[in-house]
């Protein structure tokens, strides 16, 4: 705990923190309502109020997922400004273990992408029932669910695998462009291919759109979750194996008085 209570303090005292949150938030916020009240006016004037809530919630969590890549970019600044600055050597020296970090780090960005996410949705949310009043709409079916935890996640695994990258790079730039290409590129180019609907379950995209109800189904709905959440696991757990060559090698030589690989 110590590790994540360190690391919260690191963040939150950085003002480019503050700056991605609040572009991200605001810019996000600003077209959820926009896009809900567009979307509500289009409405079928025979919707259900199940139909009416349902299609607050896909509505909202479109906005939410926008807010993805200003939190990603927080990922990567994350770990490749420390290394920028040369922190990142205190910060080893405090906690030799680099998996450890690493790992306080991805606790601290998903309370603050989940954080982000509620800042985004519930005025949203409101906002939105607002508009739709005259449809009457119930408080939350049951398939809202799925949406809820397909826009979270998405935003969650966005902020992770900036992390992920941060860590690779070690530079901001480069890490912030892989970031673009991975999340928005590579998807825009799948659309564009005669074989992107074979790749496009494997980029993260497609999952999560499905899971907001914006595109077809092509895979089951607990296929989705995994893809998405892929893209945060497995990029982490690649930084923390290409990291860790670094602290065996510090500790053979602090082993051998030569004092530590930092």
């Amino acid at each position: 705990m110590s590790a994540v209570a360190a690391e919260w303090i690191k963040l939150r005292s950085l003002r480019s923190t503050w700056w991605a949150l609040g572009i991200g938030v605001l810019m996000s916020l600003a077209l959820t309502v926009l896009g809900a009240s567009t979307v509500i006016s289009r409405w079928d004037p025979a919707r259900t109020s199940d139909q009416a809530a349902m299609g607050i919630v896909v509505a909202v969590y479109v906005g939410v997922i926008l807010a993805q890549l200003p939190l990603g970019m927080l990922g990567t600044m994350t770990i490749s400004g420390e290394h920028a600055s040369g922190m990142i050597d205190t910060t080893f020296v405090a906690t030799p273990s680099r998996a450890r970090v690493l790992l306080a780090k991805a606790a601290v960005l998903t309370g603050v992408a989940v954080g982000a996410s509620l800042l985004i949705s519930v005025p949203g949310y409101l906002v939105a029932r607002l508009v739709a009043a005259e449809f009457r709409p119930s408080l939350l079916p049951a398939g809202a669910w799925t949406v809820i935890a397909g826009g979270t996640l998405m935003i969650v695994s966005t902020t992770l695998l900036g992390l992920a990258l941060g860590t690779i790079l070690r530079n901001g730039a480069v890490a912030t462009a892989a970031l673009v290409a991975i999340v928005v590129v590579l998807p825009f180019l799948a659309m564009n291919l005669p074989w992107g609907e074979q790749i496009s379950p494997f980029l993260p995209m497609y999952p999560a759109l499905q899971l907001i109800e914006q595109v077809p189904d092509i895979m089951p709905t607990w296929t989705a979750f995994t893809a998405v959440a892929a893209w945060a696991v497995v990029p982490l757990a690649v930084a923390v194996i290409a990291d860790e060559p670094a602290t065996v090698r510090g500790r053979k030589r602090e082993w051998t008085g030569r004092g530590p690989d930092l």
